[in-house]
């Protein structure tokens, strides 16, 4: 039988919306890791037309997104996004069905961008699902965060999109064993003081930090739409979503400016105190758990020291996990970045934890 495809956009009318998105001359543009749309219809087909803009233009930068069904925190399919656009089959059935179907990125914002243009059904749209969940964390981090090298092994493969798999990361995993709603705010590469830098560097990469892009809806995506500089990007609005706990996990990046040098420590400290206090400053009823260590922590002391300066001169809602440093014997993923067997147990010991405190909320 000939489908009878009807369209539409992806406002908040039709869909329901997890992460920092933007809406853009009608495409939902899904930038962060795990972005998603989210809409529930009755029929027995349903097609996204997605654009990207293929840049960087090699093809182990391209997008990948997923499709979960019904609430399954599992995929039912995955796929890169190879055009510029294109339209990408998302469900099929034989027989009419009641169905929710949520389309989330799976790369991560430094690299090729996501755009749902429109998603066309062979049936009827039905009101956006609720949330699953009244828990709500965000994750802000750096590539250990986006899922980056999960599904590579080290010495063998180099970075690529399609080995960064946040699906196996421990920020998806916390949440599910949290039973939570999630939000990234995440970038491979990313400090406080210092994005990463190699051994010969003589001065930090301090030109895009967290604190460049968490005040900030999607800062990278208006960059690439040729909006550049904050004076001219969209200020995230944090009533959107107000998440009881954050989880913070850097400084694995700025260890490669710091190397123990006790000046650049210091600053790294300063520049570390003054990110948590503006991570309050926008979410001032949310408990922080800062988490470090787990690809070597030669600063997990001075971050402990930060917090403790923190509780003492703001609130006590803010502690530290120290995370066990990765071993080989649980299998390294690409550039020596964790594999889904350290990400499991990362991701049981921020869940004890979390979920202590959501009991301690009611929650």
């Amino acid at each position: 039988m000939e489908k009878k495809l009807h369209s539409f956009i992806c406002t908040e009318d039709n869909v329901r919306i997890g992460g920092r998105t933007m809406l853009e001359n009608d495409i939902r543009y899904m930038d962060y890791t795990c972005t998603y749309v989210e809409f529930t219809f009755t029929g027995t087909y349903a097609e996204a037309e997605i654009i990207s803009d293929l840049t960087p233009s090699e093809d182990i930068f391209r997008a990948w997104a997923v499709v979960c069904i019904n609430g399954s925190a599992q995929p039912a399919k995955r796929f890169k996004l190879d055009s510029k656009r294109a339209a990408y089959e998302l469900y099929s059935s034989d027989k009419e069905e009641t169905v929710t179907i949520r389309l989330m990125k799976v790369s991560e914002a430094a690299f090729s961008k996501m755009g749902v243009a429109e998603i066309r059904i062979d049936g009827k749209l039905l009101p956006p699902p609720k949330p699953q969940y009244q828990r709500r964390i965000e994750f802000v981090g750096d590539s250990i965060t986006c899922g980056y090298g999960i599904d590579g092994v080290w010495n063998k493969d180099v970075f690529s999109t399609e080995t960064e798999n946040p699906i196996k990361g421990y920020a998806y995993k916390t949440a599910q064993l949290c039973k939570s709603e999630f939000q990234y705010v995440s970038w491979s590469g990313m400090g406080v003081l210092s994005s990463w830098v190699d051994e010969k560097a003589e001065k930090p990469l301090d030109n895009w930090l967290i604190t460049d892009i968490y005040p900030y809806t999607d800062s990278g995506l208006e960059n690439t739409l040729g909006r550049e500089g904050h004076e001219n990007h969209t200020k995230w609005d944090f009533s959107k979503y107000v998440p009881q706990v954050i989880v913070f996990n850097m400084g694995t990046n700025d260890q490669s400016w710091t190397k123990k040098i006790p000046e650049r420590v210091e600053q790294f400290g300063e520049k570390y105190y003054a990110f948590i206090k503006m991570l309050r400053e926008h979410n001032p009823n949310a408990y922080i758990v800062c988490a470090y260590g787990v690809m070597d922590d030669p600063l997990a002391e001075t971050e402990e020291a930060q917090i403790e300066r923190f509780k003492s001169e703001l609130d006590d809602n803010i502690e530290f996990v120290r995370l066990p440093v990765q071993q080989e014997a649980d299998g390294i993923g690409a550039d020596w970045h964790p594999s889904e067997n350290t990400h499991t147990k990362m991701a049981i010991l921020l869940s004890e934890k979390i979920n202590g405190i959501f009991e301690k909320m009611g929650m």
